[in-house]
């Protein structure tokens, strides 16, 4: 809400509280501003009423985050510092202009400060909605951002923190060499694009070595579409081949994909994508890593309104250790579900 003078209201402002005069409402809450409602608060003498903002009006909690002023503010500071990325890559790739992993750094630091809550940063990338030609450059900074927040969670040395977030930047430089049409294509993709598409890790791969690029941040650049069952591309490397800091950058790399809004449908909620991951996550990734990481982005939502599957509202107040992503809530009358018994019901969207 906002307080605004009378003789600023504008056609279509509508009013966040009841008009009152002596013991009767006046004007209902919620009605539209125009020029029969501006006479009539002349009339009472009203010098201010209350507005409701588009955060008001808004529903879901995407909706309500995309009018805040606070995301508005994170976006002019992360288009800026896009900006800075992709000067960085198109140099690298027309170039050969070495990375300077200061410059790198400095935008994960300026867009994840360690104030900023998973939660909050997550949500923030995942409703920024870019250009096709921008999307392959933002989805290597959301996936470097996400290994930010990654490395604490896990609790690497220093060294290795540094190590994922450069390869959270790096490992899809690959993708820049294929056509934008095949990459983001909303539907599936035929033999021949998959085929393209899979050229991709190889094609970093020896971009990157040419540079004296740390080994580590190569290997997630090669190996980071390779799964545990070896149903991975480009080489079908078992579990014990892949290098822990690819599996890492896979995890990132699959969360954001499925987290963040494309032009064709709206980002998923984490209760979607782990609903999604949960049946083959222990076959295709580090188990340690994908637990870990699913954990303390379900533990950030606790607190958090939902809306279920039957039409109930309610706040999210524990998770199931044992049932990833169907947790326990209190709807608004008072009545507790728990989403790991009763499995006909689900999340359908924060609110």
């Amino acid at each position: 809400m906002k307080t605004v003078a009378v003789m600023a209201l504008e056609d279509g402002m509508q009013l966040a509280e009841d008009i009152v005069i002596g013991d009767k409402v006046a004007i209902r809450k919620g009605t539209k501003v125009d020029h029969l409602v501006k006479t009539k608060l002349e009339a009472f003498k009203l010098f201010t009423v209350e507005i409701l903002e588009a955060e008001d009006l808004a529903e879901t909690y995407y909706e309500k985050l995309k009018v805040s002023e606070a995301f508005k503010q994170f976006q002019l500071n992360y288009n800026a510092n896009l900006a800075a990325y992709k000067v960085a890559v198109d140099s690298f790739i027309y170039k050969k202009v070495p990375f300077r992993f200061e410059d790198l750094k400095a935008i994960a630091n300026a867009l994840c400060p360690d104030s900023i809550s998973g939660k909050r940063l997550f949500s923030y990338i995942n409703i920024m909605l870019h250009d096709e030609a921008d999307m392959t450059y933002a989805h290597g900074v959301n996936v470097a951002l996400i290994c930010k927040k990654m490395g604490k969670w896990l609790r690497l040395s220093n060294e290795e923190q540094e190590l994922l977030l450069f390869s959270g930047f790096l490992f899809d430089i690959g993708k820049f060499m294929l056509p934008n049409d095949i990459i983001w294509k909303p539907g599936k993709l035929n033999k021949m694009e998959f085929d393209l598409i899979k050229t991709h890790a190889f094609y970093g791969y020896h971009m990157l070595s040419k540079f004296g690029i740390n080994d580590r941040i190569l290997n997630a650049t090669l190996m980071h579409h390779e799964r545990g069952d070896g149903s991975g591309y480009p080489q079908g490397l078992s579990r014990e081949d892949i290098d822990p800091m690819a599996s890492m950058v896979a995890i990132a790399d699959v969360y954001e994909a499925m987290t963040s809004a494309r032009t064709y449908r709206e980002p998923m909620n984490p209760y979607q994508v782990v609903e999604i991951i949960k049946d083959d996550m222990y076959l295709k990734y580090d188990i340690a890593i994908i637990t870990t990481f699913l954990n303390h982005i379900l533990d950030e939502m606790i607190g958090n309104d939902v809306k279920l599957s039957n039409g109930m509202l309610g706040e999210v107040i524990m998770n199931n250790s044992g049932a990833l992503g169907r947790p326990v809530v209190k709807c608004k009358d008072g009545t507790i579900v728990d989403l790991s018994q009763q499995r006909d019901i689900k999340i359908l969207e924060l609110i």
